[in-house]
């Protein structure tokens, strides 16, 4: 799961520690033009922001957040008493205070991005395919899949977009998000590596579909899609 935040304060530094240490990809904004791009451009599951903005109103910049990325969770968090109303009505899903515990942090992002995507439940399940989100853990069927943290981000990138097709480029930018890329390819890599654990679980069909020279989906056939509860 992937989180753009503004990093121009040290307390936000601070917080985009925790956040990698929870298990988060984290891409770091240097300033409101860079943040405005990265949110145009990138692929982000969520967006938090610090309120003290230099030379900008948090407000205005979250309308223009909103506008940008009009389904994906935009979170605030602040050391300092702020305009909470002002903030949820520029565009913020939730104001966090300083004094917020990671754990906290962690499980209202991850159920504000799963429920943007759609799922009520923090495990999504799609066939006997089990991503659960708050333990950052994959299970086909009772079978542990093991595995490597960009394979997990891969595939739980995929589950979230609930079956429709995701390309080469967006998988490159949730998982490597303008940092030194490798080549594209490694991507085929990750997949092959995905559907060979799966397959020594268990699994009966692919459930990851390749279209030729765009991209993958992630899905079981219609009538073993399961619905997750609210």
């Amino acid at each position: 799961m992937r989180i753009l935040l503004t990093d121009m304060t040290w307390h936000m530094a601070i917080v985009a520690k925790s956040l990698r240490d929870a298990g988060f990809f984290v891409t770091e904004a240097g300033d409101v033009s860079e943040l405005l791009e990265f949110a145009q451009t990138g692929e982000q599951d969520g967006i938090l922001i610090d309120p003290d903005l230099p030379q900008a109103d948090a407000r205005v910049i979250l309308r223009q957040l909103r506008s940008l990325k009009g389904r994906t969770p935009i979170c605030v968090h602040t050391r300092r008493d702020v305009d909470r109303i002002a903030m949820l009505a520029a565009g913020a899903d939730d104001v966090f205070d300083a004094d917020i515990t990671m754990p906290e942090m962690s499980a209202r992002l991850q159920s504000f991005v799963r429920r943007a995507a759609g799922f009520g439940s923090p495990v999504l399940r799609i066939g006997d395919l089990q991503i659960d989100l708050a333990a950052q853990s994959v299970h086909l069927g009772d079978m542990p899949i093991r595995l490597t943290r960009l394979e997990y981000e891969l595939i739980e990138t995929m589950a979230l977009r609930r079956g429709a097709l995701i390309t080469r480029d967006e998988i490159m930018l949730q998982l490597y998000a303008w940092q030194d890329e490798p080549d594209a390819k490694i991507i085929d890599v990750y997949i092959c590596r995905i559907r060979a654990k799966l397959a020594a679980a268990g699994a009966t069909e692919d459930l990851i579909s390749t279209s030729f020279s765009q991209g993958y989906r992630l899905s079981a056939r219609p009538s073993e899609v399961l619905p997750n509860a609210a």
